[in-house]
């Protein structure tokens, strides 16, 4: 699960995440992301477990070795995103 998963989804399109993927629904893909990472982990994505560059570092650190390389860019690429968004909701 994803805390405020709408206003994230809503986030991503506002800033043009994927403007310039040939898919259309790479925002989309940004949520399927966090959802792959929140089921790896067991845990919910939230302020609580990110909250700075650290956490995303540690959440890919214990993913490494589970997920291939090129995966692991695109959850790093989804958290930092949601790190992002988060900031502006301070």
């Amino acid at each position: 699960m994803i805390e405020f998963e709408k206003e994230y989804l809503n986030y991503i399109k506002a800033n043009g995440v994927g403007k310039n993927d040939k898919v259309a629904s790479s925002p989309k893909s940004y949520i399927s992301y966090l959802n792959s990472v929140s089921k790896l982990l067991n845990k919910n994505i939230s302020p609580e477990i990110i909250s700075n560059m650290d956490d995303i570092k540690s959440i890919l650190k214990n993913l490494n070795g589970r997920r291939r390389p090129s995966t692991l860019n695109n959850y790093q690429s989804a958290l930092k995103q949601y790190l992002f968004f988060l900031e502006t909701k301070n």
